[in-house]
């Protein structure tokens, strides 16, 4: 038996090497996602259990239960491929939601730092206070000293 986390590290083409895509869709009412037992059962693999493992469809058919049909993908495959079959982007959904003016509003306000929080932003001397006692240890990862 596979562990799960190292099965998803194998390529896409890999992963996708049980499929059986000439065979019909099932559609039995039932979600995907309650496949993962017969899908590990498969293909040999630990059943994902908290962790950022999709079952991805590659018929394109979201209420397909066809377990050869499915196969273990990352979030980002799964969201690529949600939007190459007529999804719509993080951004889209923002502006259908807010509008245009919001969206952009939204994004000025998020100021774009692609995960570098309010890096280079002046601290106050409590916040660095909690910073340096959450850097001596004792603290989970990302708690803040009250």
């Amino acid at each position: 038996m596979i562990d799960i986390e190292e099965y998803i590290l194998l390529s896409k083409e890999e992963r996708q090497k049980h499929l059986r895509l000439d065979e019909a869709c099932i559609e039995r009412g039932g979600q995907s996602m309650y496949c993962k037992g017969l899908l590990a059962h498969i293909l040999d693999t630990t059943i994902p259990s908290g962790k950022k493992i999709y079952v991805c469809h590659a018929c394109h058919n979201a209420k397909c239960s066809h377990p050869y049909h499915l196969y273990w993908g990352t979030p980002s495959e799964n969201r690529q491929d949600e939007i190459d079959n007529g999804g719509i982007t993080i951004w889209e959904r923002t502006v259908a939601k807010h509008g245009l003016e919001v969206a952009k509003d939204k994004n000025k306000r998020n100021g774009n730092t692609n995960g570098s929080g309010n890096k280079g932003n002046p601290k106050s001397e409590e916040h660095k206070r909690k910073i340096a006692a959450n850097r001596k240890g004792g603290r989970k990862k990302n708690a803040l000293v009250a």
